[in-house]
């Protein structure tokens, strides 16, 4: 019994600490397809939303070093079937809305997914 309590005590602890970003938003950036590779099955999407998170103003230096992240993300996800893209126009959450009962949404809701969100164009 000694020898498990010994084990247990010179073992490392672990800390966890959760880091509460209160004055980050969420934004996304639509990202368009210019020009598709040629294929016989299905050949990707025209368009995509970058989305990512930023504590920082847009255009400041360290936003934009979020939002290439993010679009890098996402050209690699699409460059198989685009053979380049076009930056669109940029989206900042602004809030939710709950669902209503008469949309089809209302169908598949869940308790974590009773509201949807809205986003404004910066």
């Amino acid at each position: 019994m000694r020898k498990t309590v010994k084990k247990l005590i010179d073992k490392p602890s672990f800390v966890c600490y959760i880091v509460s970003m209160e004055n980050e938003k969420h934004y996304y950036i639509e990202l368009h397809a210019v020009g598709k590779k040629e294929t016989t099955g299905w050949d990707g999407f025209d368009e995509c939303c970058a989305h990512f998170s930023s504590a920082h103003k847009p255009a400041t230096p360290k936003f934009v070093a979020d939002m290439k992240k993010a679009i890098d993300f996402y050209w690699n996800q699409q460059k198989r079937h685009w053979l380049d893209y076009a930056v669109g126009k940029l989206f900042v959450k602004t809030g939710e809305e709950p669902i209503s009962v008469m949309s089809p949404e209302w169908e598949y809701r869940t308790p974590t997914s009773m509201s949807h969100a809205v986003w404004k164009e910066v």
